[in-house]
């Protein structure tokens, strides 16, 4: 036990016999408060920049968690709706913590909660996302049973404004020793509101990078892969709302930013070799020209076949360079149109098996 988990615990020995001798250890056993002392405290981070439309959701899903011994941070990157006038009577109660900045994007806001942070393991929320119930209880002993992992994430569910489900993801890939393969794979990334990690890795890591535009998230992930393994659970543990407001209306530049996060990444480890690099980048390009297919305009057209062309420069062995080319010629998705063939035959192809 380190110095501030001894302090953290001797503080919670100290108010829980405060609380023992005020109320009695049958009214605390009643209401489940003796086993919260038992239990390490998560710290959940709640970034949130003009969403009060949804964020009481969003902490309601926290506040709703089989595990009860949390704290519940939230960062107002500068906000101009009523955000703070929604979660005043939360603060008043002392559910949460409440902190305004000025806005400084959603790493800075992270960070901040970082900084604040008391908990032992710590987890991240989108204000605009949810938690399932179990997330905490089964993450928490995940971490307990497997000390040396940097962090455990799990399968989501999307969902839109009506309630509705959108499918499930399984970014199971993510697992065990992932890099540096982690630099090179772009589909079904691990969503942030799924992981929890102990607060130790931040210390070791550092904090997120703020002077990244883009890809911020996927360069914390780069960073503890490199020192620690990922754990991976095979559940959906939380809600990624899909909804106007969260989808980006600026790809165009978002392939600048992956760039610029892949440079560093390259920079930070040298012995990385230049083949290596080459067909990152190329799968990269190839993502970013199949995500800008789904753009209206010719603007977005122009772009996608530019990032074709660099992924097919990059590693002319990387087919998807050459598909996410023919589909800015063709007018569709190429991947996807022999992908829904592919299944067709291999359909027919096993119903012919099974009548012969």
């Amino acid at each position: 036990m380190d110095t501030i988990d001894f302090l953290e615990y001797i503080k919670e020995k100290e108010h829980l016999l405060m609380m023992l001798s005020r109320f009695g250890a049958s009214n605390l056993i009643r209401k489940g408060v003796f086993w919260k002392f038992h239990m390490h405290k998560v710290t959940v981070i709640i970034p949130t920049y003009n969403h009060s439309d949804y964020i009481l959701e969003a902490i309601h899903s926290v506040l709703d968690q089989k595990y009860k011994n949390c704290e519940i941070i939230v960062v107002d990157d500068g906000s101009t709706d009523d955000t703070a006038g929604v979660l005043r009577p939360m603060v008043e109660q002392r559910l949460i913590r409440y902190i305004y900045q000025k806005n400084r994007g959603e790493s800075a806001a992270r960070n901040r909660g970082l900084v604040e942070a008391s908990g032992r393991y710590i987890a991240f929320l989108d204000s605009d996302d949810l938690f399932e119930l179990e997330k905490l209880e089964v993450q928490v002993k995940y971490l307990q049973d497997h000390p040396g992992v940097g962090l455990v994430h799990s399968g989501f569910t999307k969902f839109n404004n009506e309630g509705n489900d959108l499918g499930y993801r399984d970014p199971s890939w993510f697992t065990g020793v992932i890099y540096p393969q982690i630099l090179s794979y772009w589909t079904t990334l691990m969503a942030i509101n799924t992981v929890l990690l102990p607060r130790k890795v931040f210390e070791d890591i550092g904090f997120f990078d703020e002077s990244l535009r883009i890809g911020e998230d996927l360069d914390m992930w780069r960073r503890i892969a490199r020192k620690y393994p990922f754990g991976y659970i095979d559940k959906s543990l939380a809600r990624v709302r899909v909804h106007a407001g969260n989808i980006s209306g600026d790809k165009l530049k978002a392939t600048e930013g992956l760039i610029e996060y892949l440079e560093k990444a390259f920079e930070d480890d040298p012995g990385l070799s230049n083949q290596f690099r080459r067909r990152a980048f190329s799968r990269m390009f190839s993502t970013m020209a199949y995500n800008l297919l789904s753009e209206n305009g010719d603007d977005a057209l122009h772009a996608a076949r530019l990032n074709a062309r660099r992924a097919i420069a990059n590693d002319p062995l990387n087919p998807h360079g050459y598909l996410a080319l023919g589909s800015t010629l063709f007018g569709y998705n190429l991947r996807y149109a022999l992908a829904r063939r592919w299944r067709l035959l291999r359909g027919w192809l096993m119903s012919r098996t099974r009548s012969d």
